[in-house]
């Protein structure tokens, strides 16, 4: 894959716009099984904002207005383990079984605190996954975030 990213980007609803991995915790997703704690992020900021319409069962004049937009800086982890933070993931998110039995490895060896993998929307983009429980996760300083609002373009 390309450069390590800086920072990751993140697109919840306020209440839920931290780095517990408590909701992936919970549901699972591609790469983590319920009962692994991790965060969900994209290497660029567009990407959550597709990530989350994809999702989204509302109708635009119904869409919640407490989006927060958030960064995650991802320098400590780059200046805490050059060249041992970040793991590269499989090429194919395709089959959704193998990727939560990659990712709930990598999880439980505790590799690295950051699996970058393919997003299923735009494959030759990245989201990040974030090992909540990996020692290195602690240094992860607490993200800047702002108000978003979706563009009424997108529901044309």
């Amino acid at each position: 894959m390309s450069e390590p990213p800086a920072a990751g980007w993140r697109l919840a609803r306020a209440a839920w716009a931290d780095l517990s991995g408590q909701g992936a915790r919970r549901r699972g997703g591609r790469w983590n099984s319920p009962g692994h704690p991790v965060v969900y992020l994209a290497a660029e900021a567009s990407l959550p904002v597709l990530e989350v319409l994809v999702h989204l069962d509302l109708s635009p004049d119904l869409l919640p207005e407490d989006y927060v937009l958030m960064r995650v800086d991802l320098s400590p982890l780059q200046a805490a383990a050059p060249g041992a933070w970040l793991e590269d993931g499989p090429e194919s998110a395709e089959d959704a079984a193998a990727c939560r039995a990659f990712g709930d490895a990598w999880i439980e060896e505790s590799r690295t605190p950051v699996l970058r993998v393919p997003s299923v929307l735009v494959t030759e983009a990245a989201n990040l996954v974030v090992n909540v429980r990996h020692p290195l996760a602690a240094s992860l300083p607490v993200p800047s975030a702002r108000p978003f609002t979706f563009d009424p373009r997108l529901f044309r």
